[in-house]
């Protein structure tokens, strides 16, 4: 690689903001993954569309590639390189991460018949962890398809698995990609070892069981209780707690149960120091799949553990929300009848089957639709099979296929997003002294 003179290390730096991604493509990505992990637990078999990133490596590309789409195109080219684009361009904690050398290399080879699988470097804290492996053959990988990537501690799976994008290196007989792992619980310090599973669907079915353990201490969350209840446009949010990890930063919100609307989408959340520098919500994020339907929720935030800012301030704005009574549709599949709409919102509902479900929307609102629940109030999420999503100015069509068996009818779909917002915004110092 070419090496930067001090001029031209400047030329790139000033280029950073410049770099373009396909945020939509990405927050599509989560989406499905939220809704592949919900099918997961009624079938046995998952179907991921995981995200082609390789390692994270030499800290000498890290700020070229952040800041020059030039020195970016060039880079990506390179097999094990093109996830550095990805992730250091779109993601200012990952840039410190790596940094500061929290990263571990793994190398580890396994192979199995015509593959082979190396298990390249881990990111972790306490809200989750990042893997990243390569996988070759002498065949071409283009007809090969991953049907279930899991991380497992003892044989029992461990968190929720998610893409990050999708981009290959231009190699048919290599796939270098990136897993993100979210956490149920904290991850313990008592033990660090797991196992990285992966099973394809090359005739062979051949599987993959990778064990690999931490060697490198995991990095304690930054706490701070805040505890503080603000009113945006009539309606009161209990803002509870911020906790930084080294990946991500989470915001723990509540809305006050004598509120007139329901809160959807934060669709606009930061944190701000005081020379005006801003973590904003990752690019691959959707703001919570989750809204305040389910009580308390965390939203994820770019990460700014490794920074000792003297002045930290949340803010929160473009929230969406809807009347309560009016933030569900629901529907009789057995009769093939559209029960309840809301009048006041601009969408369109058909029944084409007693498996099938149109809806058309406005766009702003991908994940129009979220928890599915039947009349005795069972969640029954985990029946969505698949959904297939079209647009055509200017609106936006979704056909979700189902499999109802023993589910009693109606079936009412809980609004998860949808673009009406609360006239204000929310601004939070954040107390820094521990």
């Amino acid at each position: 690689m070419t090496n930067l003179n001090g001029q031209d290390w400047q030329k790139l730096k000033k280029e950073l903001e410049a770099i373009q991604f396909p945020s939509e493509a990405l927050h599509q990505g989560r989406a499905k993954a939220v809704q592949r992990h919900r099918l997961a637990r009624k079938r046995k078999h998952r179907l991921y569309a995981v995200a082609s990133v390789a390692t994270v490596v030499l800290l000498l590309f890290v700020t070229s590639i952040r800041v020059s789409p030039a020195v970016a195109e060039a880079v990506a080219k390179i097999p094990g390189f093109a996830s550095v684009v990805g992730m250091i361009a779109v993601d200012k904690g990952i840039h410190d991460i790596v940094d500061n050398n929290y990263y571990e290399d793994l190398g580890i080879v396994q192979t199995q018949g015509d593959y082979t699988l190396t298990l390249r470097s881990v990111i972790a804290d306490h809200s989750g962890m990042t893997i990243f492996y390569k996988l070759e053959s002498p065949s071409d990988l283009s007809k090969v398809s991953i049907t279930s990537l899991e991380v497992t501690q003892q044989g029992i799976p461990f968190g929720v698995v998610s893409p990050y994008a999708t981009s290959r290196t231009g190699e048919r007989t290599v796939q270098e990609d990136k897993v993100e792992i979210t956490y149920a619980d904290d991850l313990s310090n008592d033990n660090l070892s797991f196992e990285f599973n992966m099973h394809l669907s090359d005739g062979e079915e051949t599987q993959f069981t990778v064990p690999f353990t931490f060697t490198k201490p995991i990095k304690e969350p930054k706490v701070y209780e805040l505890n503080r209840s603000v009113v945006v446009d009539g309606q009161t949010i209990d803002v509870k707690e911020l906790k930084i990890s080294p990946l991500r930063a989470e915001i723990r919100l509540a809305a006050d149960e004598q509120n007139t609307m329901r809160l959807l989408k934060f669709t606009s959340v930061r944190l701000i120091d005081e020379n005006g520098e801003i973590w904003g919500q990752p690019i691959n994020g959707d703001g919570g799949v989750r809204n305040l339907r389910d009580g308390e929720v965390s939203i994820s935030m770019q990460s700014n553990y490794f920074r000792e800012p003297k002045k930290l301030t949340l803010a929160m704005e473009g929230i969406e929300a809807l009347p309560k009574g009016s933030d569900y549709i629901e529907v009789d599949f057995e009769q093939q009848k559209v029960l309840y709409v809301p009048s006041e919102l601009d969408i369109d509902v058909q029944v084409p089957s007693a498996d099938a479900l149109e809806v058309t929307y406005p766009p702003g609102s991908w994940l129009l639709l979220a928890e599915i629940v039947d009349q005795v109030g069972n969640d029954i999420s985990s029946n969505l099979i698949e959904m297939h999503v079209s647009r055509e100015a200017p609106y936006v069509t979704a056909v979700s296929t189902f499999d109802f068996e023993h589910e009693m009818n109606p079936i009412r779909f809980n609004i998860n997003s949808y673009p009406m917002y609360l006239d204000g915004k929310v601004e939070i110092d954040i107390p820094l002294n521990e």
